[in-house]
């Protein structure tokens, strides 16, 4: 029988739901399940609701789904929003010192802070550890392996507060190892090989660090920030300076000085951020100057819903900042897309002289996928597309040439003199008013363009490709989609999917080729006016017969695409 099951982990913010989260998805990753986990937050630092909802499979996994089948409620409130979504044969894990109305449905296992841990006046960690033995005992899992993970996790803390934890998993572990329910993993068996549970922006960072980067700036703002953080750990080790700047202008600044003088610099923000960084993009399209920005999406507008999901930004970052300039757009939707497509941001943004943009958003940077090692590649590409040693004659940093691409020379690598300007220039850089130069001069940047787009392609395909219902999408929706097109066609309705990963310069001789032969094409989109089915229909005369949108700061479900097919499939 084919595993697949959902926990949910409840609590208010401050009660460490992701203290038992982490652990537990980790431990089960390493027993040999398929584990995919989503977080769900209130912009409070304490109180408020929040949970995170683990899945596990004995197969991959790439989106989460509805429903839950062990519910662990560290308040009331847990139990109140959630009992309605758990299963007939679920089991209810719960504190009971705070909660006290259960539902009629499902087992119940109470956790007795006094009896996980007694005489200790530390009934959190009682009841976090308490609860990651529990579902362990109840899913027949070994405990070693979270023992393993609680002393690493806590043992910074002291001797103490490890043997608090690894004493009420234990407790926990016995009280339910006896509790017979309809959930078991006694088949499962540790991998051959270890797998990986990360998060998107977490191999964003890592695809970024094997690109060569070397400066960061950046000021903190969910869930951008992801980022900043997975960088700023690992800056002593790989030689990048990292610069937590005032405000998101300065950041911008800042990583176009550390691109101007030679470095590979990253800088990023998440929509309300990047707003104030659009004056500053100008400047990286007028004066070419490569640089790589990760937007992280979330619902607006203003600050909107800070720490919920959204794709809604896709049309600014393609239209940002004024008059034509190129960029590109890279949109992945799992975490391998986002290492791979990191690394080929760097590469893009060098050779072409011009901002490459990385747009996620809360639900890829944040939610946690296992993948096996073998989905990230050992080596990566490494394409400074600088011209080396001496020039001759006047250096022209801005060369009028057929592709539009001028030689890049550093300033302080050589004798030739390095002018750049934020004004209309000539080919030496200096500033111009002649009208005609201003024509070539943009001609010439946008000509970029035309090589720029046969490196893009990022077109993932899954189901019958002879199928006459077509779901399109991009970005992070690509495993909702997936796995909803995987349903349709399991219930004999034959379907395909078509997700976009490189948005700009649009691929429209590759994606009208892969949508061709359709009789229905629905859009798939997290905004409000389905703004990837205007730009399809901007720039191959392809329109959606429909679209399913999803705009409330939650993410697609496979549910939640089925749902918005009635009637329509």
């Amino acid at each position: 029988m084919a595993i697949d099951f959902n926990i949910l982990i409840g609590g208010a913010a401050g009660q460490g739901v992701h203290a038992i989260t982490v652990p537990l998805a980790k431990t089960l990753v390493r027993q040999g399940c398929w584990v995919l986990f989503v977080q769900d937050y209130q912009s409070r630092i304490r109180g408020g609701h929040l949970f995170n909802k683990i899945r596990v499979a004995d197969r991959p996994l790439l989106s989460s789904r509805e429903g839950v089948d062990l519910l662990v409620a560290l308040n009331q409130e847990t139990v109140q929003l959630h009992q309605d979504e758990l299963a007939a044969d679920g089991v209810l894990i719960y504190d009971s010192s705070k909660v006290k109305e259960l539902p009629s449905q499902g087992l119940k296992l109470a956790l007795d802070p006094d009896t996980l841990l007694p005489g200790k006046k530390a009934a959190e960690i009682a009841v976090n550890a308490g609860a990651s033995g529990a579902i362990l005992g109840l899913l027949q899992v070994p405990l070693e392996p979270l023992m393993q993970l609680l002393l690493e996790a806590f043992l910074a803390k002291g001797a103490e507060v490890v043997g608090w934890n690894h004493k009420a998993a234990a407790a926990g572990y016995r009280l339910a190892a006896g509790v017979k329910n309809g959930h078991s993993l006694a088949g499962i068996t540790p991998p051959a090989q270890p797998r990986l549970l990360i998060s998107g922006h977490e191999a964003l960072a890592l695809g970024a660090l094997a690109a060569g980067l070397q400066f960061l700036s950046g000021y903190p703002m969910t869930p951008w920030s992801s980022v900043l953080n997975a960088v700023g750990q690992r800056a002593a080790k790989w030689g990048v300076v990292v610069e937590q700047a005032e405000d998101e202008i300065a950041a911008i600044n800042m990583a176009l000085g550390a691109s101007f003088a030679g470095v590979r610099a990253l800088t990023g923000s998440s929509g309300g951020g990047f707003s104030l960084m659009v004056e500053a993009l100008g400047l990286a399209g007028c004066s070419e100057t490569p640089l790589v920005i990760v937007e992280a999406q979330r619902p607006g507008p203003s600050t909107g819903l800070p720490t919920r999901t959204s794709q809604g930004d896709l049309s600014f970052v393609l239209s940002a900042g004024q008059d034509d300039f190129p960029r590109a757009v890279l949109a992945p939707g799992t975490p391998a897309q986002g290492f791979a497509l990191a690394a080929k941001a760097f590469n893009l943004a060098d050779r072409y002289q011009l901002p490459v943009f990385l747009l996620t958003d809360q639900y890829f940077a944040e939610s946690n996928v296992t993948h096996e090692v073998a989905d990230f590649p050992e080596t990566v590409e490494i394409d400074r597309a600088l011209k080396l040693g001496p020039g001759a004659g006047t250096y022209e940093r801005y060369a009028i040439t057929a592709d539009g691409i001028s030689p890049r020379r550093l300033p302080g690598f050589g004798p030739e003199l390095v002018v750049g300007d934020s004004d209309e220039h000539t080919p030496d850089g200096h500033l111009t008013e002649d009208l005609k130069m201003r024509v070539q001069m943009h001609d010439k940047r946008l000509r970029k363009l035309k090589k720029l787009v046969t490196e893009l392609n990022g077109l993932t395909t899954y189901g019958p490709a002879a199928a006459p219902l077509t779901l399109a999408c991009w970005g992070s929706s690509l495993g909702p989609v997936q796995e909803a097109v995987a349903r349709l066609n399991e219930s004999k309705t034959p379907a395909r999917m078509v997700h976009l990963s490189e948005l700009w310069p649009f691929p429209a001789d590759q994606v009208a080729k892969a949508m061709a032969g359709s009789k229905k094409l629905v859009m798939v989109e997290m905004n409000a006016t389905g703004q990837c089915n205007r730009l399809l229909r901007q720039e191959t005369g392809l329109t959606a017969d429909h679209l399913v949108l999803k705009y409330d700061g939650t993410p697609f479900t496979p549910e939640d695409i089925l749902r918005g097919l009635e009637g329509h499939a």
